[in-house]
Formats: structure tokens, sequence, C-alpha cells
């Protein structure tokens, strides 16, 4: 009788333990998010600072995912009702997105990202570098896909390059042990294969849409189709579409519709 009494207090007390240490990691979490989007405040409110406090938020801001392998599950609810930052999540949850607009540019938007990703119960960063005059893009939605024995990331990326030009893109990721793999060719073209898909477009096309970020490329999942806008000579999107249907481990092009399946 003893032994169980005990073992029950035992339980109790790695329980209490378990669940302090979680709402303890929340209450950590949350103050640095807080002190993010402080940080994030700072860029626009001095010009002559941007560079600075842009480099200062991207820098806090990696040092809180290297340390917290937990973010990879955390919300950020405030940093993005806050505008400070887009955070997208693929559906099993071991694929996911950070991307902001550094507010050092003019109509001309640049974008940084941040890549956090998980396997083996390990969580894992990537900070990409950028080249002068890059813009980045950011990231509005993850579509993922199972081929054989392997998920496949199809991230929406978007870059802003004036007040009219703007591209959106799709492009492939797989997570191969600790790495984070974007070579991968799974969209087939009538002559070639390819990684990535970027549609260039006048936004003035489609400035009146409702949704926004825009949702230009489409994925439905039940048709295995990946919807692709088609722009005319004139950069204006149109309603017809390019198809991409899965058939043998790639997206092949099938065709232009007008519309999409039902």
């Amino acid at each position: 009788m003893k032994t169980n009494k005990k073992n029950v207090l035992s339980l109790f007390i790695l329980t209490f333990f378990v669940v302090q240490n979680f709402y303890s990691q929340k209450t950590n979490l949350k103050l640095a998010e807080n002190n993010l989007c402080k940080l994030y405040s700072n860029i626009s409110k001095e010009d002559d600072l941007a560079y600075e406090n842009s480099e200062k938020f991207e820098k806090e801001f990696i040092k809180i995912l290297k340390v917290n392998p937990s973010t990879l599950n955390y919300d950020f609810k405030t940093l993005i009702d806050k505008k400070c930052c887009y955070v997208e999540t693929s559906s099993d949850g071991n694929f996911r997105i950070y991307s902001w607009d550094t507010e050092t540019g003019g109509t001309m938007h640049f974008f940084k990202t941040i890549y956090q990703y998980k396997n083996n119960s390990k969580v894992y960063l990537k900070v990409p570098t950028y080249e002068e005059g890059d813009s980045g893009a950011f990231c509005s939605k993850i579509f993922d896909v199972k081929i054989g024995n392997k998920t496949y990331y199809l991230p929406i990326t978007n870059a802003i390059f004036s007040t009219k030009d703007a591209s959106q893109s799709i492009s492939v990721f797989n997570i191969e042990g600790n790495k984070l793999a974007d070579s991968e060719k799974l969209f087939k073209t009538k002559t070639k294969m390819l990684n990535r898909i970027d549609v260039e477009f006048d936004f003035f096309s489609v400035v009146d849409r409702p949704e926004r970020p825009l949702q230009l490329i489409s994925f439905d999942a039940k048709k295995n189709i990946i919807y692709i806008p088609v722009v005319n000579e004139k950069m204006q999107v149109t309603e017809k579409y390019f198809l991409y249907q899965l058939s043998d481990n790639l997206f092949k092009y099938i065709g232009v519709e007008k519309g999409k399946r039902k």
C-alpha cells in the first residue's frame, strides 16, 4: 500500500514539473515574441536606423528559433496579427516558413526568410543568403504531397518589385536527413523539367480580387492538379490556367483550361 502511495506521489510530482515546464516555456516564448514585435516596430519608426534595426530583428528571431525547437509548434499569433511576419506551416507540422518585409525598400519590397523543419524528432533551421538587389519573397501557403515514400512541400511565395510589378511562385522542397533539399524537379512541361514555376504579373490586373495574400496559384489535393494562371502579353492575369496533374511521380503539364475543374 505504501509503495502505491509513493508511486502516485512520484507521478504527481513528475506531472506537476512537466506541466510547470510547459507553461514556463510558453510564457518565455510569449515574452520573446513581444520583444520581436517591439524590435520590428522600431524599423519603421527610425528611418535612419532602418537597416540596423532590421538586422537586429532578424538576428533575435534566428536566436529564438535556434534555442527553442518547440517554436515549430508555437503559433506566433501576436507576430502575425501585428503584421510583423508571415508564418506558414505544412499540414504535417514538419516544415515551416517564416518570412517578413524588412521595411528597407520603397515601392520594391525586400523580404527575408527562415526555414524550420523537423526530422526524427530533431528540429533544424536554414537561413538563406541573398545577393545584393535580391528582393526575396514572402510565403503565403505551403501545400504538401506524398509521392512514393517521400513528402514534398510546395510553398507559394510572393515578390513585390514595384506598385505594379509582382510575381507568385511555386517551388519544391523535401527533407533529407538533417538537410532541406530544394533541387528536385517535379514539374514536367512540354519541353523540360522544373523545380520552380514563376508567374510575373501586373498587380493592377488583380487588385480588385478580395483575397490577401493573392491566391493565383492553387493546388487541388483531391484531383492532384496544380493551377498556374495564364498571363497575357500585357502581363494581365487571365481567367485561364495551365494545369499540371500528378502522374508517374511527376506533375505533368496537361493543357490550358478556363476556370478550375469542379
